[in-house]
């Protein structure tokens, strides 16, 4: 009995072993897969990503009229990731003809609101006008 208050008293004394989170912040390991979003300066619109997805979590999208697009992207589309389908795989990004996708090591991303890579990707080219970079 001696022996289990000995080994009690000392994991009452030590510290707790898990991550005080969010009060703490954790870190994230080399190549950890966050958070992802095309640019659109780069994207030509191909839907190659979206065809590979797994997890059908891209849909392409008609880039907003206010909003200037490259000229070797004359349809117009733009992936959208769908964050809470999304498996992670990059598959998305490694399919990429002309890695467009921007990686990130963000991974805090739970909310009740829609969470996806719209406004992310639509930041990356400026508004129709001269309205400049939403950067």
């Amino acid at each position: 009995m001696s022996a289990l208050i000995k080994e009690v008293l000392k994991w009452v004394k030590s510290r707790p072993v898990t991550i005080e989170y969010p009060k703490e912040e954790t870190e994230v390991e080399p190549g950890f897969r966050g958070r992802h979003y095309a640019d659109l300066s780069k994207c030509v619109g191909c839907s190659l990503c979206a065809i590979d997805c797994p997890a059908r979590a891209i849909a392409m999208e008609k880039v907003p009229p206010e909003y200037e697009v490259p000229k070797k992207n004359p349809r117009r589309l733009y992936p959208v990731v769908n964050y809470f389908k999304c498996v992670f795989c990059y598959r998305c990004v490694a399919v990429c003809p002309v890695n467009a996708y921007v990686t990130t090591n963000e991974y805090r991303l739970a909310t009740d609101s829609a969470v996806n890579s719209r406004q992310l990707s639509l930041n990356t080219v400026p508004k129709a006008g001269g309205g400049g970079s939403g950067r």
